[in-house]
């Protein structure tokens, strides 16, 4: 994994996560009230936060994330046929409408449910990154979420307690389970 030289103009600030932790990026990010785009490149996934005056307001990975759909199947909020009707509409629609508001103009869940599962999705790819060990990070300055974006406000100091406290739980489990 390579510097994302092509960018290197713009980045704000760049580094290798084997070296610096991302928790203590993200504390940086807190600490100095940030605002913009970290960009986070692993070894077989990317993510994207937005920060706002070091607030989280933004999250999402490239790939193995929980798509909104089966989010809102899990919580029994809408059902796999909602599902499968709304994808078939944003399938005609060349996916250029959003899954969400396809599912909302159908009636098959409220914005509100939405956007606390949009919400759910965004710190859940939070977490996920905190285990990352190798790759790299761009921080990229006053760099702002699509305005459609459902926006958290989350302070980043909670967030990695949560985060510590679901990693060591998850540890102990392992640990219990070879037992």
């Amino acid at each position: 994994m390579k510097p994302d030289v092509n960018n290197s103009t713009d980045v704000a600030l760049q580094g290798n996560i084997a070296i610096i932790e991302l928790n203590t990026i993200f504390q940086f990010f807190d600490y100095s009230s940030a605002s913009g785009e970290l960009r986070i490149i692993g070894d077989d996934n990317s993510a994207s936060f937005f920060f706002r005056n070091g607030l989280l307001i933004f999250g999402a990975l490239s790939v193995n994330q929980k798509k909104i759909g089966g989010l809102l199947i899990d919580s029994k909020l809408i059902t796999p046929e909602q599902l499968a009707h709304c994808l078939d509409i944003h399938t005609r629609h060349g996916g250029n409408r959003r899954l969400g508001e396809i599912l909302v103009e159908r009636g098959f869940v409220d914005f509100e449910s939405l956007a606390g599962m949009l919400k759910k999705q965004a710190r859940e790819a939070f977490f996920a990154t905190l285990s990352w060990k190798k790759g790299w990070f761009y921080f990229y300055a006053d760099q702002h979420p699509a305005e459609e974006e459902v926006l958290l406000n989350e302070r980043i100091e909670r967030l990695l307690l949560e985060g510590c406290v679901r990693m060591d739980n998850a540890e102990l489990t392992a640990s219990q389970a070879k037992s």
